[in-house]
């Protein structure tokens, strides 16, 4: 009588630590993402069509590590000040019925550029060689 009392919750129990094992295995999936999107975006020269790169870079991480982990995949590429960032969210992979998480990670940095020994520096500039 124990066991048919206790089976449920047991069961309950286990379904919740898988579910948050899977929210964190896809929180840790979207920064390596985010990551690798953000260092291409930070070595790209000044200018359009970085985005796109790191975008793609992004998305294809998620794609090769896990096609199925997140869902409602959305990327984005930003640039601010002196530093451009990459933002990989979407909804964990469900275990619960009824339970929605949801995953967001950014990574950002400095974008890096050439700046020589002598003379004005200006190779980080837009339009620059």
């Amino acid at each position: 009588m124990e066991w048919a009392l206790l089976t449920p919750v047991l069961i309950l129990v286990m379904l919740v630590v898988v579910q948050f094992a899977m929210v964190f295995h896809a929180r840790h999936v979207a920064l390596a993402a985010a990551q690798s999107g953000a260092r291409v975006a930070r070595t790209q020269p000044p200018g359009g069509g970085w985005q796109d790169a790191a975008v793609t870079k992004a998305t294809g991480d998620v794609r090769k590590i896990g096609p199925n982990l997140i869902s409602g995949l959305d990327v984005a590429a930003g640039e601010a000040d002196d530093e451009r960032w990459v933002e990989v969210s979407g909804q964990a992979v469900r275990v619960i019925p009824f339970m929605t998480f949801t995953v967001r990670q950014r990574s950002q940095g400095p974008i890096e550029c050439f700046r020589p020994d002598v003379g004005p520096g200006t190779a980080c500039e837009e339009g620059a060689p």
